[in-house]
This record gives structure tokens, C-alpha cells and sequence, in this order.
């Protein structure tokens, strides 16, 4: 039998917090008691794949270590995609079940295609879906050992760290944080509307959160908060997205006293690497010496990925992999000096008359700007050029003060000397706000 969350919780003193919700706490005593009881009340789901649909993140959070601890293997099926039923048949789920307002809502027991009983014994613990921005979701299998490798384990250190989850369970990231809490013995927060920024910066400061993880997106939407300097921040973790040195200033200017790291890491090729110079890209050196336990590649300007803690296998979906182990990561690197810096996907660029434009270098430059706290840089379809740059901004409050009519000028003025004529926005437009997925991504080509 492989390793269960449970395992871990066991190693906890059990009266130290595990989960803080709005309005009650739940100890690692009262997780371990649930997983008792869930194993007398529903024993026919022992060493069974189980899909879970969790109606909020708080239930998912309650209930992962209880399902886990007597499945095989539970798929984790985000909230905006319920309706990926052939995920059931790749995974050779078994039942479902669905998790709201703090309880077992319902256990459905359905039936398997000939192939799927076949293949429904994978040595596994978890199956992930990627968010799909760039493509079709695929289905990652997870060992909780690979999940949990670069975990810190030091339970006596681990009551002093308190994380503020921004990010759903059902992905990656959400799934490391939350794993990362529980096999430290840590407390996580799950403020209870995850679809509001300053609602969730308040339940941060209530509860004392100190350690954080988010997109770099997320992270803007949370700088624009006035109170968020109130948060006793210890360490913050940024990932998902290409990290500029904008957006590292900004937060050491306002958690000066904070450890700031940049993980990289995706569903597919697991933690990678993490930099903790509070410099953008990483150092170049990592590329011929490799970085804890992971080694990496420049080929043709992409680039790739091995260790040892990535998904045991795809059931949908699959990646390129090379004859040694090294997966294509499809992020666009570039080498300068002793510097790598990220450029962006490789499927992710705009076509302008011929010329290809990174929309997250462009957007780099905008978020230098003064006027501008945040941007999202699009392609706008043209008869003549293929497609024009467009840009949604927010602004700062110097920017709201700007006429309309000068916005425009004024960002293409500063963005001339530093971008090629082709990458300057042909469009600007003002937004109150951007949008950003359940990864915490910005939402492009209307993922």
C-alpha cells in the first residue's frame, strides 16, 4: 500500500490546527477522527478510484485526507469542469463522490468500460487535470511520495507557519500548499470567498498568515489592496507564470523583512526548482550543474525538464519527453551572461505582419510602467497585419487621473525605448480589473 495523507497527520500533536475556516477550526485530531468514520460508514470504497467533486473549497480541504486515506486513487475534479465525463473512463474511476457544506454529500457507484477495469490498480494516490490555457487539459497520476519530495518535514518548525491558501486544491499549486502544511504539522486558512481579493487579504491579517503562495498576477491584485501590508508575511512563494523583476521589487518593498521565492513547477513535469535571489529568470549555471535534484536544458531556445518527483504517468493527454528523461516544458528561455530569463509559451505568441511578439514581455514593460498596476496583452485579429497587440491595463491612481483621450500616447511613449516597433500596443483600453482563472493565471485565448 503507498503512502497516505493520514500517515503524515498521525505525526502532528493533535490539538494543533490543521484547517482555520471563517467561522471554526478543525485540529489534525478531528481530520483523523472523520477518516475513522469514513472508513466504517463507506468500506465498500476501500482501494477503489474515486472521483471527488468538492461544491466548495472548504469541504475538499475537510475531506481530501478522509477519501484518500481508504481509496486507491482520487481524481480531484476542478469546479469548472464537471462535465469532463471521459476523464472517468482514463482514470477508471469507480464512484464519485461529492463533498459540500462540510459533509459527504453523495457516493455514486457507476460503471466501468472493459479497458478501465483492466488498468484500475495504478500505484497511485492522486490525479491531477492541468488548466488548460494552452491546450487541452491532460490527466497527470501523482504518487503522494513525488508530491510531497521537496516538502519541509519538520514538524517541532512546522507549528510556526501559518499559510493562506489563494489558490483550489483541485490544481498543482493548491495541492503542493496544502501538502506542504500537512506534513509540517502548519495551519492553512481558507478564507471563504476565494473569488475576492480584498475579502481574502482581510482573513489573511485576521488569522496572522505568514507564509503565502500565488501567481504573479495574483500577487498585483493583492499589492493593489491598501491594507495588505498588515499581513505578517514570512515567506512568500510566486509561481505559475513568468516572475519579472517588477512585481520582486514590489514585494520586497512591502514585506522587506520576507523570504521571497519563485518555484517552478507544473502539473506535468512536478517541483522543479526553486530561486531565491529575488531576481528574475534564474542563474545560468543551473543549466550546466542542475538544481536540487533537477536538471535542466536550453534546446532551440526551449526549455526542458528532469527529476525524479514528476507524474508517474498521463491517462490523458501527453508530453514530450526525450530519450534521457528531459521533458519539453514549452516555456521560451533566453541567455544573457550568467542569466536565464523566461520569454513565455511557446504556443502563446502573437503573429504580427511575420514578426513574433511574447505578450508577457510586452505586458513586463507595461507593469514598469508608473500608470499601470496591472496588464494583459492579447492579439486583436487585423485584415493587414494578421493580428495587433492589444492591452487591457488597470491603472494606479496616477493613471485614473490621465484624460482618456492621453492614455494611449502615454503608454506607447514609454514603451517605445524599450520594445520593438512591432510589440508596442497597437490597442489600449482601460479595465477596472483583470480577470484571472482558478490557477490564479491571467485567463487567455478564453481560458
Amino acid at each position: 500500500m503507498h503512502k497516505k495523507i493520514v500517515g503524515f497527520l498521525k505525526n502532528v500533536p493533535c490539538e494543533r490546527v490543521f484547517l482555520k475556516l471563517e467561522d471554526i477550526s478543525y485540529t489534525y485530531r478531528d481530520i483523523l477522527s472523520l477518516c475513522s468514520d469514513f472508513k466504517l460508514k463507506y468500506s465498500d470504497l476501500s482501494d477503489k478510484n474515486c472521483a471527488v467533486i468538492s461544491d466548495d473549497r472548504e469541504s475538499l480541504a475537510i475531506y481530501l485526507p478522509v477519501l484518500d486515506s481508504i481509496c486507491n486513487s482520487v481524481l480531484l475534479q476542478p469546479r469548472d469542469s464537471i462535465n469532463q465525463t471521459d476523464w472517468y473512463d482514463r482514470a477508471a474511476i469507480e464512484y464519485i463522490v461529492r463533498v459540500g457544506n462540510r459533509k459527504i454529500v453523495s457516493v455514486e457507484k457507476i460503471e466501468q468500460p472493459v479497458v478501465a477495469k483492466q488498468s484500475n490498480k495504478y500505484n497511485t494516490s492522486f490525479i491531477l487535470a492541468t488548466s488548460g490555457t494552452t491546450g487541452q487539459p491532460k490527466l497527470a497520476s501523482y504518487s503522494l511520495e513525488s508530491l510531497t519530495a521537496k516538502s519541509q518535514k519538520n514538524i517541532e518548525r512546522g507549528c510556526d507557519f501559518i499559510w493562506g491558501l489563494t489558490y483550489d486544491i483541485t490544481r498543482f499549486a493548491g495541492l503542493q500548499v496544502y501538502l506542504q502544511a500537512a506534513v509540517a504539522g502548519s495551519t492553512i486558512v481558507l478564507p471563504q470567498n476565494s473569488d475576492n481579493t480584498d475579502s481574502m487579504v482581510c482573513s489573511f491579517i485576521n488569522n496572522s498568515v505568514n507564509c503565502l503562495s500565488a501567481t504573479p498576477s495574483f500577487w498585483r491584485k493583492i499589492l493593489m489592496n491598501s491594507s495588505h501590508r498588515e499581513m505578517p508575511l514570512e515567506r512568500i512563494t510566486l509561481g505559475g507564470e513568468i516572475v519579472n523583476q517588477n512585481i520582486l521589487n514590489a514585494l520586497c518593498k512591502s514585506f522587506p523583512s520576507a523570504k521571497v521565492i519563485h518555484i517552478y513547477a507544473s502539473t506535468e513535469a512536478g517541483v522543479g526548482f526553486s530561486v531565491k535571489d529575488k531576481m528574475e529568470g534564474f542563474p545560468a549555471e543551473y543549466l550546466l550543474n542542475g538544481i536540487d535534484g533537477t536538471r535542466l536544458r536550453a534546446i532551440d531556445g526551449s526549455l526542458w525538464i528532469k527529476n525524479s518527483n514528476r507524474c508517474t504517468h498521463f491517462l490523458k493527454g501527453n508530453v514530450e519527453i526525450d530519450e534521457q528523461g528531459y521533458i519539453n516544458t514549452g516555456d521560451l528561455i533566453e541567455v544573457k551572461k550568467d542569466r536565464v530569463f523566461f520569454l513565455g509559451r511557446a504556443n502563446g505568441s502573437i503573429n504580427v505582419g511575420g514578426n513574433k511578439v511574447m505578450p508577457e514581455k510586452v505586458e513586463a514593460i507595461l507593469e514598469e510602467c508608473p500608470i499601470v498596476s496591472m496588464a494583459k496583452v492579447f492579439a486583436k485579429k487585423s485584415s493587414v497585419l494578421g493580428d495587433l497587440v492589444s492591452a487591457d491595463l488597470v491603472l494606479t491612481p496616477e493613471g485614473e487621473s490621465i484624460p482618456k483621450k492621453d492614455l494611449k500616447s502615454r503608454v506607447v511613449t514609454f514603451c517605445r525605448d524599450k520594445l520593438e516597433p512591432f510589440e508596442v500596443p497597437a490597442i489600449v483600453k482601460r479595465v477596472d480589473f483583470i480577470e484571472t482563472n482558478s490557477t490564479g493565471k491571467k485567463i487567455r485565448n478564453g481560458k
